[in-house]
């Protein structure tokens, strides 16, 4: 019976993930153990493909990708208790892969799926505000709890964004033809700033509240996003805590000196910029706005955000 399956996006890498995934079945079958290589061919493989592996028992599951693949494979495993997840880094941003420590040189990775260590991090949750409870007309539908409902794809382990950084998110993914990783983030943020209008929003968490109109909201459980801005920069995988950067509107030149300080997080000091631990976080605004988490879409506002102490178990090298 196998006891593993290495799920792999083959375009991830420009290309490179298929021959590393196909070293790294090579490196676990001849270790001894049992298990299939699949690849993915269209949005939402990944989910499905790791969702139904654990569900016929496999409990460690690899992807060979970027933070969109480990997205859609950790939506997959998440409801599933005792998966361990392993993680072949070979995207644009790999900023999971960077918070647990996981080697980008594809024998170090390789190496750590056969001898490394599992470690619990935490893990993000995302429900939908019941409108039915703010007075709208809206037939009830089954909820979790009182007034929140789950929805798709509702997990995530990096960070969630809401914003201005969502808008660049979106703008990344589609890629350029000139630049590739961090740059490939920071040309789309440049470029986003000539049409981005400010909404109004209400947050909500532990810390208090704020409502206005909002440049960005990154909640973290990783410190960093878009391959190296380390948005939160104070933020750890393991503490059960998110830290919440909340970014005012500033004018367009003062986005821009922040986005540079931000790959060290220069940006906290900034007058505009505010800090915040908290377990949860609501965010309403006026229309919905979308929200995207590892880099891939995510959900619609109203939401609350929750974090899950330990909630998944990755294979490390620490």
């Amino acid at each position: 019976m196998n006891d593993f399956i290495l799920i792999a996006n083959p375009i991830s890498g420009k290309g490179k993930a298929k021959s590393i995934a196909e070293q790294a079945h090579a490196a676990l079958t001849e270790s001894g153990r049992q298990g299939q290589l699949v690849f993915t061919s269209a949005a939402g493989d990944a989910k499905r493909l790791a969702h139904e592996a654990v569900s016929d028992g496999i409990r460690f599951v690899i992807a060979c990708g970027g933070d969109g693949t480990l997205h859609e494979v950790v939506n997959g495993i998440a409801s599933i208790p005792d998966v361990v997840l392993g993680v072949l880094p070979c995207g644009r941003g790999n900023d999971f892969a960077a918070a647990i420590g996981m080697p980008l040189k594809p024998e170090l990775a390789i190496a750590t799926l056969l001898s490394g260590t599992p470690i619990h991090v935490d893990l993000g949750r995302c429900y939908q505000i019941n409108r039915q409870l703010k007075g709208e007309a809206v037939e009830p539908e089954p909820s979790l709890t009182d007034n929140r409902q789950p929805i798709t794809d509702n997990y995530f382990i990096t960070i969630a964004t809401c914003g201005y950084d969502t808008e660049v998110s979106r703008r990344a993914a589609k890629g350029t033809p000139l630049f590739t990783g961090t740059a490939s983030y920071a040309y789309a943020a440049v470029e986003t700033l000539f049409y981005y209008e400010p909404p109004s929003v209400h947050l909500e968490g532990e810390f208090g509240a704020y409502e206005g109109p909002l440049l960005l909201a990154a909640t973290g459980i990783t410190n960093r996003y878009g391959g190296g801005f380390k948005i939160v920069p104070n933020a750890r995988i393991d503490d059960g805590l998110f830290d919440v950067c909340i970014i005012r509107p500033v004018s367009e030149l003062t986005v821009l000196r922040l986005m540079v300080t931000l790959f060290w997080g220069g940006h906290v000091s900034h007058p505009a910029v505010s800090i915040h631990q908290t377990h949860t976080l609501t965010i309403e605004t006026e229309t919905p706005l979308l929200l995207y988490a590892d880099g891939e879409p995510m959900c619609e506002t109203p939401v609350t955000i929750e974090i899950i102490k330990g909630g998944l178990v990755v294979m490390s090298p620490r």
